[in-house]
């Protein structure tokens, strides 16, 4: 039982941890998501435009 509770906790820490470390990171680059390295702009229908992670040959 108290393996079990300290694997919870031990999940809860990590993702935890893993959110800080996105946060930082959109934090550190504002125009930017998870597919584009840098959004540009927005079509009239909403959707981004701009240069790709994979263009720029790096991966977020």
């Amino acid at each position: 039982m108290k393996r079990q509770a300290e694997q919870k906790r031990q999940e809860h820490l990590r993702r935890e941890r893993e959110a800080k470390k996105q946060q930082s990171f959109y934090d550190r680059f504002p125009d930017s998501d998870d597919r584009f390295y840098f959004i540009a702009g927005y079509t009239s229908g909403g959707a981004p435009y701009g240069v790709t992670w994979e263009e720029m040959g790096l991966s977020p």
